[in-house]
């Protein structure tokens, strides 16, 4: 397969604000594992480029052949959409730097991840409660982002063979949880389309602040669940 390298883009871009109109729904099983399939890979590109950024990325991560999207169905669709997804994640990293950046260890009493499917597990508990009300974009890209930290805390603990289960962690979630809203709400490209040009000046600031401050409510309750006893990573 043809290597194809995705534009990151640039700086964050001004948040839209939300519109009314929705591309029409699509359905059926086969829509719904390409929603599948394109997650995974937007995620496994949001891995990628956060293990970049943070310095710790190298061949050993095995996700060269992500850069492959092209060449897959529906790769065009992550061209388009990671961009974007990209740029509002790292606004999210930099507005809250302590959330996205040792996940494991705020997830977690223990300071190290005892195995590769204690990730996993972890992940997979984040996206229940993350989801667990209400479905939005700001929360879909809040959860790649715990996903790209976990993948940092993966590669400095030694362990990049772990990274393959953050994605399939991520599959899972997409499957049960999230799939069937992404198709109704116009696919991954509805990210793009789901805000209009603004009519007044309203920074991505102003809204991952919301994203970043429910997403600390996650962890902290996973957290508390961990310690508990209601919850046991293995």
């Amino acid at each position: 397969m043809s290597q194809q390298v995705i534009n990151f883009g640039g700086g964050p871009a001004k948040l839209p604000e939300e519109s009314s109109d929705r591309p029409p729904t699509l359905s059926g099983p086969l829509w719904l594992q390409e929603i599948v399939e394109q997650g995974k890979l937007l995620c496994g590109q949001y891995v990628r480029n956060r293990l970049k950024r943070s310095g710790v990325f190298n061949r050993k991560c095995g996700l060269q052949r992500l850069r492959t999207a092209a060449s897959l169905p529906g790769g065009h669709v992550v061209r388009e959409v990671f961009p974007e997804l990209a740029s509002i994640g790292k606004e999210l990293e930099r507005m809250h730097p302590k959330l996205y950046s040792t996940v494991s260890r705020q997830a977690s009493p223990s300071p190290n991840l005892s195995s590769e499917k204690a990730v996993g597990l972890m992940l997979a508990a984040v996206g229940r409660e993350l989801f667990k009300c209400d479905v939005t974009w700001g929360k879909v890209v809040s959860l790649f982002a715990v996903a790209g930290g976990l993948g940092v805390d993966c590669v400095r603990q030694g362990h990049p063979e772990y990274l393959q289960t953050l994605l399939e962690a991520i599959g899972e979630t997409l499957e049960e949880d999230l799939a069937p809203w992404i198709v109704g709400n116009g696919g991954w490209s509805g990210l793009l389309t789901h805000f209009k040009p603004p009519t007044n000046e309203v920074s991505i600031s102003s809204f991952v602040s919301l994203v970043g401050a429910f997403t600390a409510t996650v962890l902290v309750l996973v957290f508390l669940m961990r310690w508990f006893g209601k919850f046991a990573f293995i």
